[in-house]
């Protein structure tokens, strides 16, 4: 940049009025500037103009001159210069002009031939352009010096005849360049044609192939129509009875058959009669229908997604899926479908629809509060679990403590304000994970911010055990499902361990390149186990060889805070990059579906599974429910606190802060406990 400096300030020097030789034009003082000492004539640096293209010229010019280098030398710190230049300065400052290293004597330079070589290409380089911008100058400059010297010695036709020639080459000119506009334009159109006739034999194939699954779904209607008897059939078959019952059981039966005619497709069978068709107007089911056909609406985008991947293999490779170009836009498309082909992902795209649509909200059942006293910081709740029988459930979180609630009872007092556990276990530090022994109904384990594993006799609210081989703080904990007397924790020491109920020590160890935030064993294996880390994968191991994992799962663009089994092949994973993942073993590193809408940032939210449906928490202080075909939310509960515990200036301040912290699905049912930062534990209902 120093040279590029010194370039500018000669030219503005060479420019202004006071140039060599006194106070001439500004054009001959420039041109004085420009002559070196020996009367030689320097080459322009840049040529008068710099431009992105001839900054690179500056590699070749002298510090000293500013001109292009001649007989390049280079000094013992590292410059080079003009030959002369060089011998010149180090006769008079015997400095280096960049540097001011000292040079002694002419010994201190050599010669640069590297640089010598790539100066006389240059040269030759730029000698050619010049001569050829020189030439089309040259030729354009002439035919102008005819034209106005010369114009007076034209006769008439001499000019038509110029006229005529310059009219054409206007008009080729003119011609190219239109070609050249028009060629670019029509590759565009082209391109664009055969996106769209793409996206159009795309689409045909989308509507031969729902044509074709409406057709089945209609043959499937057909069929339970035909099976079922008429109203007329009942008529007959118990006109004569008198009796109550068995007319209130025709009545049920008339409305049935109401029913199913007026969701099958139109037959030639008689009509409904008009008491038949007034009870299905009635029938509770039918609001039923109307509020999952609205739901389905709602998400109807959503459902055509889940329809086409459900259905991707038969619409890219069914039979005969191909339709001739000259067809397109001209008839109606046809095409042969596979009648023998395999209706397995229309029934999981039906399955998806109908779980979807079962439910329609949630019902708060019951509220409880982690700690009723007042002199808490936080009480914030990190675990919630129910025993092997569903029948009791555990709360545990950073007031050290893990209180034992009887779930019936819970339900029963719902109208009481505060519900008292019927056991509670004081431990020596925060907790972060608890779980109940899938065996042994009184066991269960916690892991605590200190590292430290515990075993709890919980009809004696006892610690059995503590293992203390995590060296940092202890995020989870979880019971083999198989063998029951393992248990496996993870911790920030980025390491998995293995317990054994008989054992005082650990059994195995995984080493994880990164903190270990959660760990779960499958729910149907002895030696398979899930872990999701800092590092944004899901490792799955087999315990039989823990030197690798058997894959990992990646995806997620932060820490994973959760892992848990849908089954015994599908892991969902929750990550503070405010996605849920499902993944299948069977088919690895891939992921099946992304979950979204909950927020999720910073903090460990709760995550739990029951079969089909995900429930998790989310930092706007709600509790999100999603089905595992659909990656939109089913439900979303918004917390409110309405705890009966005093809550002070302070804490209302900081509510925008609050969060869904702990999850936990009752196995198999629809019930769900949440709990929140603030310690309010809820219990809910999916209706």
């Amino acid at each position: 940049m120093t040279t590029r400096r010194q370039l500018s300030d000669v030219q503005s020097s060479s420019s202004s009025g006071g140039g060599v030789g006194g106070g001439g034009g500004g054009g001959g003082c420039l041109s004085d500037s420009l002559m070196s000492s020996s009367g030689k004539k320097r080459i322009t640096a840049l040529n008068g103009i710099p431009t992105s293209i001839d900054d690179k010229s500056n590699d070749f010019l002298c510090p000293i001159c500013f001109d292009v280098i001649t007989e390049a030398h280079i000094t013992k710190c590292g410059h080079t210069f003009c030959h002369h230049c060089i011998i010149k300065s180090i006769e008079v400052t015997k400095k280096c002009p960049k540097c001011n290293y000292t040079l002694t004597s002419h010994d201190s330079i050599v010669p640069n031939y590297l640089l010598n070589d790539l100066i006389t290409k240059f040269k030759l380089k730029k000698k050619g352009t010049d001569s050829s911008n020189t030439a089309s100058g040259d030729s354009a400059d002439t035919l102008k010096h005819f034209l106005a010297s010369e114009s007076k010695k034209l006769s008439l036709s001499d000019v038509n005849v110029m006229l005529e020639i310059l009219n054409q080459r206007k008009l080729l000119l003119e011609a190219e360049s239109c070609a050249a506009q028009n060629r670019l334009l029509h590759e565009f159109l082209k391109h664009l044609l055969q996106q769209k006739e793409q996206q159009q034999l795309q689409v045909a194939n989308e509507i031969a192939l729902i044509k074709n699954d409406i057709t089945d779904v209609e043959k499937i209607l057909k069929e339970v129509q035909s099976s079922c008897p008429t109203v007329e059939e009942v008529e007959n078959s118990v006109k004569d009875e008198k009796d109550e019952h068995v007319v209130a059981i025709k009545k049920e039966i008339i409305q049935i058959i109401d029913k199913i005619d007026t969701i099958t497709v139109p037959s030639n069978r008689s009509e409904s009669s008009n008491e038949g068709f007034n009870l299905y107007k009635n029938d509770p089911s039918s609001s039923s229908f109307m509020a999952r056909k609205q739901r389905m609406y709602q998400h109807f985008d959503d459902f055509v997604q889940c329809y086409f991947a459900a259905r991707s293999e038969e619409l890219y490779f069914g039979k005969d899926r191909s339709l001739s170009s000259g067809s397109l836009g001209t008839s109606t498309p046809t095409r042969s479908i596979d009648t023998t082909r395999s209706t397995k992902s229309l029934d999981t795209f039906r399955e998806n629809l109908i779980k979807f649509s079962k439910y329609s909200a949630l019902r708060p059942l019951a509220t409880l509060n982690y700690s009723c006293e007042s002199n808490y910081v936080s009480t914030i709740v990190s675990s919630i679990e129910f025993d092997k029988d569903s029948e009791y459930f555990a709360i545990a979180g950073v007031t050290k403590r893990i209180k034992i609630f009887d779930y019936y009872s819970a339900i029963r007092d719902a109208s009481v304000d505060i519900n008292y556990p019927i056991n509670e276990m004081v431990c020596n530090s925060k907790i972060s994970c608890v779980i109940w022994n899938n065996y042994f109904k009184e066991i269960l384990a916690s892991s605590d911010y200190e590292g430290i594993v515990s075993v709890w006799d919980v009809s004696t609210k006892t610690r059995t055990k503590a293992f203390e081989e995590h060296d940092k703080r202890c995020w989870c904990v979880d019971f083999n499902e198989v063998d029951t007397r393992l248990l496996a924790s993870g911790s920030d020491d980025a390491r998995v361990k293995l317990w054994s109920l008989n054992v005082d020590h650990s059994v195995a160890t995984i080493e994880a390149r990164a903190n270990v935030c959660c760990v779960k064993f499958n729910p149907k294996s002895s030696c398979h186990l899930a872990f999701g880390s800092a590092d944004h994968c899901v490792h799955y191991y087999d315990l039989r060889n823990i030197k690798e994992p058997l894959c990992v799962f990646r995806g997620h663009k932060k820490a994973v805070s959760y892992v848990k089994f849908l089954n015994t092949t599908e892991i969902v994973s929750a990550g503070t990059d405010g996605q849920l993942k499902l993944w299948n073993i069977n088919s690895p590193p891939y992921c099946l579906r992304s979950f979204t809408g909950h927020i999720n940032e910073k903090n460990f939210a709760g995550l739990a599974t029951n079969n089909d449906y995900l429930a998790c928490g989310s930092e706007d202080n709600s509790l999100c429910v999603y089905y595992k075909g659909l990656s939109k939310q089913l439900f979303n509960l918004k917390f409110s606190n309405n705890s009966t515990r005093s809550i002070s200036d302070t804490e209302r301040s900081s509510e925008g802060n609050d969060f869904v912290s702990a999850v936990c699905w009752r196995k198999q049912s629809n019930i769900i406990i949440a709990g929140n930062s603030e310690g309010i534990i809820k219990i809910l209902e999916i209706v």
